[in-house]
């Protein structure tokens, strides 16, 4: 899902990533702010903890700048920071008011260089091209690409500045984060560590659940669902049974399978297949069972006629919509066992006349593509490396300075209603529904929209943290692939997706006919030896990872 750019109503329940869009990011009925940038693509048993210190949002913040010198000793510097949001009418308003507080702490001059969603990949590529000099940048795997840089030595390596002007970071940062971000055992950029893992499941309206006593806890698989869908065909003429979105792109381990790399072109892991081996996803039966399935909604009147091209956020505005898939972190039930009551859903926030139940039945996995999802780089044409790392480290430690950035002056964007919750004014000149662009999202407030029970004990923000710790790291997490050595054919296979993909994914066509000439195609394109540079880059980064 190649993000051009947010809109407000949308990110706080999803968030579009590289190549499709992924909806119910958002965890309603906890902390709104917590809206994490994992890219559609997905999220693990077992990863390394951050300290018990930073356990807590109050722990792992502070007002005072405890890793650098005193601001008196340092030189006055000035300081590029480019970051991708929609433009903002205050932005001066928040870059005076963020000068204001880092300057007594290090001595820099924060000059935001906000550029468009629609322009930041261009802009970013022609100064570092060009060799334009700036200090600090947004780096993703899907917006500037972080790995892509990495290797055009775009960016600086960051092990040594960390350990010296920003020991904190290690701490705030899980381990597991640190890892998604190394190559060759540097550190490139600092994870701006926030809601990064997910699970996958669906959401259905509620009134339609409980008007015809569905049993929506039950579903362990997409085909469950079909009773669901064919209650609504029979009885419910106004409601879209199914909102197609591609649930195959979106989530690989719904398959039981992950992505290496970008989630279209060929080449899958099995979750469960510890030897690694590659195959071509699209010449599976998961696959096959999958484009089946949907051939049968489609066949049904479950899917639109026109669901490939459909705007499914209109519909959802609407109240139009029965059911949709859903990439989900914490689910009704989560919010229900942790604050007693079940929260409104996420179809809510498209309309708020239209709650749901959310509903994950494949638990969380972290990945590549989500612990890498956001983060604060360092250009090698910074003049001021250290103070950029200083910045940075303000960034994840001091809540106040956090929160400019993400929701601008109290008393002018926002008013605070309690020590840890604000509200926000109307018709704001600084809305960016972005925290997780700057740095640890811990320290964001919370919104008067979030619920008493989230606020108090910091327990929202506890509930994603504990979420990340918690999450089975994939096999694979930490291996990047380099399409260089096969982009002729990484192109002609793209080209051969875009022509045939959709039309198979939303059951528009027949499988057993269309299926074995969507393979033949990508097998005509170069699959693989996609797949088979694939396995060779994987098995060289196991052997280097043992």
């Amino acid at each position: 899902m190649t993000i051009k750019k947010k809109v407000a109503g949308t990110v706080l329940t999803s968030l579009l990533s590289l190549a499709i869009v992924l909806t119910g990011c958002g965890s309603n009925g906890g902390n709104s702010t917590n809206q994490g940038a994992s890219t559609n693509t997905s999220e693990n048993a077992a990863a390394p903890a951050a300290s018990d210190s930073a356990s807590t949002s109050e722990n792992t913040t502070t007002s005072e700048n405890t890793t650098t010198e005193p601001a008196k000793e340092l030189e006055p510097v000035e300081l590029t920071y480019y970051f991708p949001n929609t433009p903002q009418k205050d932005i001066q308003l928040v870059e005076d008011e963020l000068n204001r507080l880092v300057k007594p702490k290090i001595n820099a001059t924060i000059r935001l260089k906000l550029i468009d969603w629609a322009a930041y990949d261009e802009k970013m590529n022609v100064m570092m091209a060009s060799g334009e000099p700036y200090d600090l940048a947004f780096t993703a795997t899907w917006s500037n690409n972080y790995f892509q840089n990495v290797a055009k030595n775009a960016f600086v390596p960051m092990n040594d500045l960390i350990d010296q002007y920003a020991p904190d970071l290690r701490t705030i940062v899980p381990d597991i984060f640190w890892k998604a971000v190394t190559v060759k055992g540097e550190v490139y950029a600092v994870p701006n560590f926030q809601q990064a893992t997910a699970g996958y499941g669906y959401q259905i309206k509620k009134s339609l659940a409980d008007k015809y006593n569905l049993d929506w806890k039950s579903v362990k698989s997409l085909s469950d669902l079909t009773p669901f869908l064919d209650t609504i065909k029979k009885n419910e003429p106004d409601q879209i049974p199914w909102s197609w979105q591609d649930a195959f792109l979106m989530g690989p381990p719904i398959f039981g399978m992950e992505a290496l790399g970008d989630a279209k072109t060929p080449g899958y892991i099995y979750l469960n297949d510890g030897s690694m081996k590659v195959v071509n996803q699209y010449d599976t039966p998961e696959f096959k069972a999958y484009v089946t399935l949907m051939r049968d909604w489609f066949k049904k009147g479950y899917i639109m006629k026109d669901a490939a091209t459909r705007d499914a956020n209109a519909d959802l505005k609407a109240g139009k919509v029965a059911l949709q898939i859903g990439q989900i972190d914490l689910d009704s039930i989560d919010f229900q066992d942790a604050y007693g009551s079940m929260p409104a859903g996420r179809m809510s926030i498209q309309n708020p006349a239209a709650e749901s139940y959310d509903f994950k039945f494949v638990q969380p996995l972290l990945t590549t593509d989500k612990a890498a999802a956001t983060n604060t780089a360092i250009s090698v044409t910074s003049k001021n490396k250290e103070r950029a790392m200083m910045f940075i480290n303000l960034l994840n430690t001091d809540k106040e300075i956090y929160n400019v950035m993400d929701w601008g002056v109290e008393g002018k964007h926002y008013t605070k209603i309690g020590d840890n919750q604000i509200e926000l004014a109307k018709d704001s000149g600084y809305l960016l529904w972005a925290g997780w662009e700057f740095g640890y999202m811990g320290n964001a407030y919370y919104l008067s929209t979030d619920k008493p029970e989230a606020v108090k004990d910091d327990k929202g923000n506890q509930l994603w943290i504990n979420l990340n710790k918690n999450a089975t790291p994939s096999n694979a997490l930490g291996f990047v692939f380099d399409f260089t050595p096969v982009k002729s054919e990484k192109a002609n296979v793209d080209a051969v997706i875009e022509e045939m993909y959709k039309a198979l994914s939303s059951g528009s066509v027949d499988p057993d006919k269309y299926l074995p000439k969507f393979i033949d195609k990508l097998k005509g394109a170069g699959a693989d030896k996609i797949i088979a540079e694939k396995q060779k880059q994987l098995d060289e980064w196991k052997a280097a990872n043992k």
